[in-house]
């Protein structure tokens, strides 16, 4: 698989006391959609969480890894977990399916699209944030909506306590947030500005053409960081797992040739070792 990279960009409104966030993860979207085999549609949903988890990385104040969870509430939906992780310069995911839903959901409509169709509207937002010391912040909330960018606002508000916006159309991600001495007005004009960028301008315009919108706030670029969809996983740290079990557990594993395969649910890659070896 040819890895694409895509350039998030990190930006401050200085008239309004916010800062944000934006990506168009383009590359990102088609290169988890060949690795987990997804239609279009599914695969947009599982790309904007990609993207979703890399905006909350972006705001994470120094954190090293930042995982987003979402779990239906509805046991009938086709999709029943979408997990997005998040560390400098890599994201990763995977997306469980119950398939005879997947099927019946495609042939009563073909351009299903938002979150509500493909997981209901009630989800459960889990977050694991990683600041490289100490125990990591785990969170979860449940809340209800048709939309994964209001799900996730509404958890950056009740679970976060910051004022914050989010766009996911397509594959733009864009994010604004108050920072201290944003007050009520300052906000306003922050959203005022988002809310005059166009579905279009979301649709064929780059991130630094969208940013003109916030002009009048005076916004600056501070920084850039590229990311790839790619996977950690490699042939020794799935050995080392498996030398952690007990003998009984592997023996059980292992098939009449005496072998374990491992599939990494991230990037489907296959891994076999020799029980013997073990």
């Amino acid at each position: 698989m040819a890895q694409h990279t895509d350039t998030l960009i990190r930006f401050l409104l200085p008239k309004a006391q916010c800062r944000g966030a934006i990506i168009r993860g383009r590359g990102i979207v088609a290169d988890a959609q060949e690795v987990h085999g997804l239609a279009p549609e599914p695969a947009l949903l599982f790309g904007q969480s990609l993207l979703a988890s890399m905006l909350l990385l972006s705001i994470s104040k120094g954190g090293v890894r930042q995982i987003l969870q979402l779990d239906s509430t509805d046991a009938l939906m086709p999709v029943q977990r979408i997990l997005a992780e998040s560390r400098s310069g890599a994201v990763r995911g995977y997306i469980q399916w119950q398939e005879e839903q997947q099927a019946q959901s495609a042939s009563q409509d073909a351009h299903l699209s938002h979150t509500s169709q493909w997981m209901g509207e009630d989800l459960l937002i889990s977050t694991v944030r990683d600041l490289g010391f100490g125990q990591p912040y785990i969170s979860t909330i449940e809340h209800q909506s048709q939309y994964l960018a209001d799900h996730l606002v509404h958890y950056l508000h009740q679970s976060v306590q910051v004022r914050a916006d989010m766009v996911l159309e397509g594959d733009m991600a864009l994010m604004i947030e108050a920072m201290p001495g944003c007050d009520d007005a300052a906000w306003f004009q922050a959203v005022e500005c988002l809310a005059s960028i166009s579905n279009e301008q979301l649709a064929q315009q780059t991130p630094e053409e969208i940013l003109t919108s916030f002009d009048a706030l005076e916004c600056q670029v501070v920084g850039r960081d590229d990311y790839r969809y790619q996977c950690g996983c490699t042939m020794e740290r799935m050995e080392q797992t498996l030398r952690s079990m007990n003998p009984e557990s592997l023996k059980e594993m292992s098939d009449n040739e005496r072998d374990i395969t491992l599939s990494c649910q991230y990037c489907q890659s296959h891994y076999t070792f020799s029980l013997d070896s073990l």
